[in-house]
């Protein structure tokens, strides 16, 4: 009898090519562009070469990362599981190893089939793996589709199907959890007691926590769930009876000392020093005074640096969002190089470009400092 593990891998090499995906990663040095952060064009035709679940027949050195699937697939695995990260430190920004590589290649099959699956299911933002990005409920209908397989309904994969699970009719087929059969969508005997156990212990709106960030809830109910009481992967314990575990959930560790920041308005700059308990609110207190405005307007910090990209952190008397007051730099897991944003006054929208410049593991200070600075203050009011 075959065990579930084999009969995913009947389904799908995605262990076997995502092994493959991280050593060419580990063994080059993989630049990624400057605004998408993907992987650059002429690493994909070669990364798109070793894979055997899935290759993209008609592709050149520019085409772009999200038109490989599968790789466009891996990417966000990667990152999101923390095996992969991205490499501030430098002007030319690269991929590397992060964290979790190295636990993550001491793992058996079925676990590293189960990280894959919890990486996807609970930490991958859905919503920016679209391709084309058609839906902004994706977790809801994903799930909406598969109760509908569940009920044993039948799907055809037409162009309403196409439409709103886009890249997802891959995804999950590249997972195992289904495949196409003439034109109708089936799960596969692996899928049909994994995605059971998804449906019913893990939902999208209790569990994922980039859509519970997006509906307004930074934690839910799941980081203590997960962290402390029952890890994710004891609820398929029964049917992979082989695994003893997987990559722990990590509590975060408490950082003392100061960052330096570097924030950019436009040609003008100043370099802030500041305590790593200190909140954003803080922050935000120090750009005011490092720039000479007046604290009368809303603001929001967007820590994947790209405007108005979800809930920012701002004002609580804003409604929206969260709370800057709340949050510590120090939770906020900043490598040295990143970039974040800092938007203020919503209706002028002053965009404040911050460099992680340093972390000094020191004494912290009791109030920000300001420690350079480059070019006039800018009008506020120019009117």
């Amino acid at each position: 009898m075959k065990t579930i593990i084999n009969k995913v891998k009947f389904e799908t090499k995605i262990i076997s090519d995502f092994d493959n995906f991280l050593d060419k990663i580990n063994k080059e040095k993989i630049k990624i562009s400057k605004t998408q952060e993907f992987i650059n064009g002429g690493t994909l035709l070669e990364l798109n070469e070793l894979m055997e679940t899935d290759q993209l027949s008609e592709c050149h050195n520019r085409t772009p990362q999200y038109k490989y699937l599968l790789l466009n697939f891996f990417y966000y695995l990667a990152l999101a599981g923390k095996v992969l990260k991205i490499d501030y430190s430098r002007s030319t920004k690269y991929l590397i190893k992060s964290k979790n590589f190295d636990a993550y290649k001491q793992l058996s099959e079925a676990e590293k089939y189960l990280f894959l699956l919890e990486t996807f299911w609970l930490d991958c933002d859905l919503e920016k793996m679209q391709t084309p990005k058609n839906d902004n409920n994706i977790e809801i209908n994903l799930e909406r589709y598969l109760n509908k397989l569940m009920a044993n309904e039948d799907l055809i994969v037409n162009d309403q199907l196409k439409f709103y699970l886009g890249a997802f009719l891959k995804y999950l087929n590249y997972l195992g959890l289904w495949r196409i059969d003439f034109m109708k969508l089936r799960l596969t005997e692996a899928g049909k007691s994994i995605i059971t156990i998804l449906i019913n212990n893990w939902s999208f709106r209790d569990y994922n926590l980039p859509f519970l960030r997006k509906i307004g809830y930074e934690f839910g109910i799941y980081g203590a769930r997960m962290a402390y009481q029952n890890p994710f992967w004891i609820d398929f314990a029964d049917i992979f009876p082989e695994i003893s575990g997987t990559i722990p959930r990590a509590v975060g560790k408490k950082v003392q000392g100061n960052y330096i920041f570097k924030i950019k308005l436009g040609k003008v700059w100043r370099k802030v020093k500041i305590a790593a308990s200190a909140a954003l609110a803080d922050l935000h207190q120090a750009i005011q005074a490092a720039f000479d405005f007046d604290d009368d307007h809303l603001y929001s910090f967007f820590m994947s640096n790209k405007p108005w990209d979800g809930p920012g952190y701002g004002r609580i008397e804003e409604g929206r969002g969260f709370n800057a007051v709340e949050k510590k730099l120090s939770e906020l897991g900043l490598e040295v190089g990143q970039e974040f944003l800092y938007i203020f006054d919503y209706g002028t929208e002053w965009k404040f470009k911050i460099k992680t410049e340093s972390y000094l593991d020191e004494a912290e200070l009791e109030q920000a400092e300001i420690i350079g600075s480059k070019g006039e203050n800018p009008v506020q009011y120019p009117f």
